[in-house]
């Protein structure tokens, strides 16, 4: 088994080449579809690079239509108060670039993007979108450059959206958040 990463020639040598559609099926700009996927999407996973150069990845959600769409070149979303880590956000004040991949329960394909990202303290902003300041102190502008949908395949044989497939968290002794951060912690500082 080599131990160097295979090349981009190599890669599509092993793969071929994408059918024309799923090669063209990209624009710089939102339309019909693609904004009506956004509007119903509860979830997103927003990526952003750390001073490291790795690649963080964050959870968002709310209700359908949390993710506003300003024009068909930007949306904007209110956060809301986690963990208070703030990893996303200092990464985009050192880069700006995020990856998104947007989400619908029970859906299996995902429209994924990728753009620059703000983060704004704007008190007006925040409340002209229903947001409390103190609940909701930033809003997130991201401006798209590019948006494309991608296949259902991981999806389905995750079975991520099929309830036959779950596991109990008892019975699978998956840990809960506290217990993974203790034992990371505890990892961390043996």
């Amino acid at each position: 088994m080599s131990s160097t990463s295979l090349t981009a020639s190599q890669l599509r040598a092993i793969y071929g080449e994408p059918r024309t559609l799923v090669a063209e099926a990209w624009a710089s700009s939102l339309e019909a579809t693609t904004r009506t996927f956004i509007e119903a999407s509860p979830f997103v996973l927003l990526s952003s690079t750390n001073a490291e150069g790795f690649i963080d990845i964050s959870p968002r959600g709310g209700t359908p239509g949390f993710i506003k769409i300003v024009d068909n070149h930007s949306i904007q979303f209110l956060d809301q108060l986690g963990n208070r880590k703030l990893h996303t956000f200092r990464n985009l004040s050192d880069n700006s670039k995020v990856g998104l991949c947007f989400m619908i329960p029970g859906v299996k394909e995902v429209l994924r993007a990728h753009g620059t990202a703000k983060v704004a303290n704007n008190v007006a902003m925040i409340e002209s979108m229903g947001g409390v300041p103190e609940k909701n102190p930033v809003v997130v502008t991201i401006n798209l450059h590019k948006i494309f949908p991608h296949c259902s395949n991981a999806l389905n044989l995750a079975g991520l959206w099929s309830p036959d497939t779950w596991q109990d968290v008892k019975e699978g002794g998956i840990p809960s958040l506290l217990e993974m951060a203790r034992a990371l912690a505890e990892a961390r500082n043996a």
